[in-house]
């Protein structure tokens, strides 16, 4: 019992890495040569795979490449992707309200008003969504609790104002951080500032469906329509997300 014990908790510990902020979700980071940007809507078979436990049984990703933004082991200067392939975290990339691939979109946005994608991207900037999916050996409930008790492991200092009845931690760094109610779609949120920047993006953790949880990166919720706003998004990135699942 003990053994099985320890390697439960192995395996919350990992998740729970997994899920917490690093580096590369700072615009920084973000350099064109660590992603994808297909236009190509064939579908690819991608298996996720766990650290601890292997693939399992989580269901699996069947998503047009033109959605992959990144995948874990998987550079663009090694070529194009496999049509199968495993991987220990997926990034899709998409329009909020269509769904549409966001490489189609900007495409499409650039052509039709005559800009380049760059120019085209800017003005798209409050409908990109960025998810990273991974699976989860927890159940859902364990998971959302890992992650709303990372707040206060990340940022132990409870702030005096609030925001839509969602408590305000902050750390050392100058990132704010909420946690999500039991209502709520987000476990946990990360937003930069103060000040607020409408181009600035926040990160929410949150469930796909058992065995898949996210890390969802789109705009400030508190600057473009507060807590309803985020859950409205988030609900609509599960559909999403749902609609390239094996079970869901």
């Amino acid at each position: 019992m003990t053994r099985v014990r320890r390697r439960i908790d192995l395996a919350l510990i990992t998740m729970v890495a997994w899920a917490v902020p690093t580096g590369i979700w700072s615009c920084s980071a973000r350099a064109d040569y660590l992603h994808f940007s297909s236009l190509d809507m064939t579908p690819i078979r991608i298996s996720l795979v766990h650290e601890v436990i292997g693939k399992a049984n989580f269901p699996e990703l069947v998503v047009p490449r033109a959605y992959i933004y990144y995948v874990s082991g998987f550079l663009p200067g090694q070529g194009p992707l496999p049509s199968q392939l495993s991987s220990k975290d997926v990034w899709l990339m998409f329009v909020d309200g269509t769904g549409e691939a966001w490489t189609v979109a900007v495409a499409e946005r650039a052509r039709r008003d005559g800009i380049d994608s760059t120019t085209a991207r800017h003005r798209m900037r409050a409908e990109e969504t960025t998810v990273q999916i991974g699976p989860s050996s927890v159940p859902t409930s364990a998971y959302a609790d890992a992650m709303r008790a990372d707040v206060t492991r990340s940022a132990p200092h409870r702030q005096d104002d609030s925001f839509e009845g969602l408590a305000h931690y902050r750390g050392v760094s100058s990132f704010s951080y909420y946690a999500g109610g039991s209502d709520d779609e987000f476990f946990s949120a990360r937003c930069p500032g103060p000040p607020l920047n409408p181009v600035f993006q926040c990160n929410y953790s949150m469930s796909i469906t058992e065995g898949v949880v996210a890390r969802v990166s789109f705009v400030d919720f508190r600057l473009f329509g507060g807590r309803a706003y985020a859950n409205r998004r988030l609900r609509f990135v599960r559909e999403v997300v749902c609609r390239y699942l094996t079970r869901c």
